[in-house]
């Protein structure tokens, strides 16, 4: 007779497929966490318990969700209008200095912004978001005021860092904290949030403009300031967690998610795709006047890209709460290496160019909108702020490396975007095949298991036979 297998609870017990035939489904495409069973995993689900599941809705639900909409709206749409900014100081400012070295200040806000995520993350698993929304508001409105003023270089790299600081103390939570309010609804919610950046990427530009036309640097810049000030104030009223605030966990609990393969899979998967996440973007002008679209249109290129970015950011999450947020995750980088190969990479014409910004911006949104999701979604919900920073923490180095090397192929190819499309497919390519690691795994473990139960059901069944031969024998 074989023993009974005892198999220990998991902190990965959360994970099984919805594909897998006996696994319960969930919103998300994965089985709803199982109750941990041992006393030091157990207090945050006690918790929970006693708050009851996400209401996935009602109005405090939905006034946080609509407030965080602001944040990357505000954030993200200036740094999207940066190509603007660059052109301005190197006509003004910083006329003595050159274009590289001009956008480094471009990407130090963007290192700012991810290199620090994992902080502003931990923060709100454990305080909330609210005094992480008042500083970003702060901050941000302080580095636009040091903007306007701004005369010499290091001012300019002191103001655009202090901009990526703020950005990262609300980046993280303005996708986590929708995770307390929504389950069922949760990447629809995450996407509402999201688009606030593609949104912004639409207006900023257009905003920036018309103001150089009327008004001096310094005034645009104190405009911009104070429209951002009162567009994010609503966040720092209304965009809050659930959970009560907890004692900190230590600082190495930061390596256990690096022991479960799903993770593991999911932030490897991210870097490959994130390392150029903004590489199509910087050259969209390049893409549209090489495939000769007229000056009138090829201006709004990167406009045209963001529009096709909000669809992309509202429909990922509907689609993803119809069929499972892994699913649609895991199938992007696939998505986003056949759009480089078929439409970026060769020359295709006006129309086909312009259909290949907009698919672009909608798969390029969908990523956004769905990290969030796809991290919520192989994390215990207590952590998921921490494990969502840590993520964008480690976007922080290729999405710097990235677009540098994406520049440097144009340039190699004459100004031309067909080897930096090669490069940039390949690695978009390679991300989705990480990134299936995710289900793969849990489908082999979900395996193993059914294996292992299948062992305890023969082991039982033969150690009954024997009884019940021992019983007759006995009789007789």
């Amino acid at each position: 007779m074989s023993p009974p297998l005892d198999r220990t609870p998991s902190r990965l017990s959360h994970l099984s497929l919805s594909i897998i035939p006996d696994a319960a489904p969930s919103a998300t495409g994965f089985a709803p966490p199982a109750q941990p069973q041992d006393e030091e995993k157990s207090a945050v689900p006690e918790i929970e318990s006693e708050l009851g599941p996400p209401p996935d809705g009602g109005l405090d639900a939905w006034l946080c969700v609509l407030s965080a909409m602001f944040l990357p709206f505000c954030i993200f749409g200036f740094i999207m209008a940066f190509g603007q900014l660059q052109d301005y100081y190197l006509a003004n400012q910083l006329k003595g200095y050159d274009k590289a070295t001009v956008a480094w200040l471009g990407s130090i806000v963007s290192f700012a912004e991810f290199s620090l995520a994992i902080f502003s993350g931990r923060f709100f698993d454990i305080h909330g978001a609210r005094l992480l929304v008042v500083s970003c508001t702060l901050l941000s409105f302080i580095a636009m005021v040091g903007l306007a003023f701004s005369t010499k270089y290091w001012q300019f790299l002191l103001s655009f860092l202090a901009y990526g600081v703020a950005g990262s103390l609300a980046y993280a939570p303005s996708g986590a904290v929708v995770a307390h309010w929504f389950l069922r609804r949760r990447s629809t919610a995450i996407g509402i949030v999201i688009c606030g950046s593609g949104v912004g990427g639409i207006v900023y530009p257009f905003m920036l403009e018309k103001l150089f036309q009327r008004l001096s640097y310094r005034d645009t810049m104190l405009i911009i300031g104070g429209f951002n000030f009162v567009l994010m104030l609503p966040a720092c009223v209304f965009m809050k967690g659930r959970l009560p605030p907890r004692a900190p966990p230590p600082w190495r609990d930061v390596r256990t998610p690096w022991s479960e393969p799903p993770y593991v899979f999911l932030v490897l998967g991210a870097m490959l795709y994130g390392m150029n996440i903004m590489s199509p973007t910087f050259s969209a002008l390049t893409y549209a006047q090489d495939n000769r679209l007229p000056p009138s249109i090829s201006i709004y290129a990167v406009a045209i890209l963001q529009a096709g970015s909000v669809v992309g950011r509202l429909g990922s999450g509907v689609l993803a709460d119809a069929v499972g947020v892994m699913k649609v995750w895991c199938s992007l980088g696939i998505a986003s290496a056949v759009v480089m190969f078929a439409l970026w990479v060769p020359p295709v014409g006006p129309a086909p160019a312009i259909i290949g910004l907009i698919l672009w911006g909608a798969l390029n949104g969908a990523w956004f909108t769905l990290a969030g999701s796809a991290t919520a979604a192989v994390s215990p919900l207590e952590e998921t702020g921490m494990r969502f920073g840590m993520l964008i923490t480690c976007l922080a180095v290729p999405s710097l490396v990235g677009p540098v090397i994406s520049g440097a192929l144009v340039t190699a190819a004459d100004d031309r975007f067909t080897y930096a499309g090669v490069y940039i497919g390949a690695l978009f390519f390679a991300s989705g095949i990480v990134s299936n690691g995710v289900p793969v795994w849990a489908w082999w473990r979900r395996r193993g298991e059914m294996v292992a139960d299948k062992a305890v059901e023969e082991g039982t069944g033969e150690g009954s036979a024997t009884r019940e031969t021992d019983d007759v024998e006995e009789s007789k």
